[in-house]
């Protein structure tokens, strides 16, 4: 099954379980996302990446200039491990992760929650490749992803138990956009698939042809 068609159902679920008024404020948000232009004034395809060194959820650090050393990097920003369609995205991902390292690409998941919940998304969805905390969503915010939860969204959030301060440990209050980045050896951005809205993704099996490209290159 497509990813799309997932993370639908999963959609038509939220929907019929979830109060009204709560449905109405996260709609409204992405709205509000939509119509900020935010999407548009990220890293896009043709822009260099921003380089980042990140810790995994071990305490190893893993920089983006290492990983460039050996080939591609794809880089895949979350939500959180609260999120029911960044958890569908990430098993999507990992059910195609060894087809996509035989292109070379090294694949590494980016959130801003701490640490002990990185590692719970690693064993829980058994991930093959690592998820690495940024704290205060700094390297999210260097790609032009993070942004401030309303005070109204907030409270909805609140109201169903999701307290964002404590699943990031930090106060902020601020969320990552869903993204996909693959990173060419040269450090230029091949792809960029940003989600403003969060229920939708773009397939997996849109990377091949991407990676497939890149292989081309190098080997010749």
């Amino acid at each position: 099954m497509p990813l799309q068609d997932e993370l639908d159902a999963v959609r038509e679920r939220c929907h019929e379980s979830t109060p009204q008024h709560i449905s109405r404020v996260r709609q409204g948000a992405i709205e509000d996302l939509v119509s900020s232009g935010i999407a548009e004034r990220a890293v896009r395809a043709g822009d260099y990446a921003p380089r980042f060194r990140l810790r995994d959820s071990d305490g190893k650090a893993i920089s983006s200039n290492d990983l460039l050393e050996r080939g591609p990097v794809l880089v895949v920003f979350y939500r959180g491990r609260w999120c029911p369609y960044c958890r569908l995205d990430l098993r999507a991902l990992e059910a195609v992760a060894r087809n996509l390292r035989s292109t070379g690409v090294s694949i590494v998941a980016v959130s801003p929650q701490t640490a002990d919940e990185s590692g719970a998304t690693e064993r829980i969805h058994n991930l093959s490749f690592p998820c690495l905390v940024d704290r205060g969503g700094r390297v999210a915010s260097a790609f032009g992803l993070r942004w401030k939860v309303s005070q109204e969204l907030r409270a909805a959030e609140l109201e169903t138990g999701l307290d964002l301060a404590a699943v990031n440990g930090e106060p902020s209050w601020t969320l990552t956009m869903p993204a996909r980045y693959v990173i060419g050896p040269d450090g230029i951005v091949e792809y960029a698939d940003i989600s403003v809205d969060y229920t939708r993704r773009g397939d997996p099996t849109e990377l091949f042809p991407v990676l497939n490209q890149i292989r081309a290159r190098v080997v010749h």
